[in-house]
């Protein structure tokens, strides 16, 4: 980052990058499931400092337009999404075990 910052202040991929990483990663559940999925890799022991460490990186630089910024506003849109939040808390709160999945669909069935 420093060195992109120095000589290559049009050309900021990974500064864009790590940005992204940092839009991604807001709290210590995100790094959990980064972490959980295998996008990175934890060496510093606590997911806290996952979380800590992305959100402090890109304070003090500067980017240029990112090829991530597409995909962000996509996220951002699917975030908002009534369908996706009721999908998400469904699965979440309703079908997270089979009993509670077997119970909440023969509670529907009338």
């Amino acid at each position: 980052m420093a060195l992109e910052q120095c000589h290559y202040p049009k050309e900021t991929h990974v500064c864009n990058y790590i940005a992204f990483m940092d839009f991604l990663i807001n709290t210590e559940k995100d790094a959990d499931l980064l972490i959980e999925k295998g996008i990175i890799v934890n060496c510093l022991g606590e997911n806290k400092a996952i979380a800590k460490m992305f959100n402090n990186f890109c304070l003090q630089t500067s980017t240029s337009p990112s090829c991530y910024h597409d995909m962000a506003e996509d996220l951002k849109l699917h975030y908002k999404s009534p369908y996706h939040k009721a999908k998400a808390t469904l699965k979440s709160v309703y079908l997270s075990n089979p009993w509670k999945g077997t119970g909440t669909v023969v509670g529907i069935i009338p």
